[in-house]
């Protein structure tokens, strides 16, 4: 797999009615027959939100319509905890 985009900065509407920024590292395997996002600094239950903004702006202009989709949704860092990732079904 290769990094298609680094830390790609896109706007979300948030539950409350904010526009947030989000950021999306893209990675995809040579074909772009898969690809795997990972979402970061959201929070947890605006996952879904963001990936839906994604599919309405960027992804339609990177990737196939028949590319398969992993998305992991990283939870922002707390101290003292550690990193986890939440995996979202593609229809999330």
């Amino acid at each position: 797999m290769h990094q298609l985009r680094r830390h790609h900065e896109f706007e979300y509407r948030a539950r409350s009615g904010e526009d947030l920024l989000g950021r999306v590292d893209i990675w995809t395997d040579v074909a772009a027959a898969r690809a795997v996002l990972v979402l970061r600094d959201l929070p947890v239950g605006e996952a879904g939100r963001a990936l839906n903004a994604l599919n309405d702006s960027v992804l339609p202009y990177l990737l196939r319509p028949d590319t398969k989709l992993l998305v992991l949704a990283l939870h922002p860092a707390e101290e003292g905890v550690k990193a986890r990732a939440l995996v979202l079904p593609q229809s999330a």
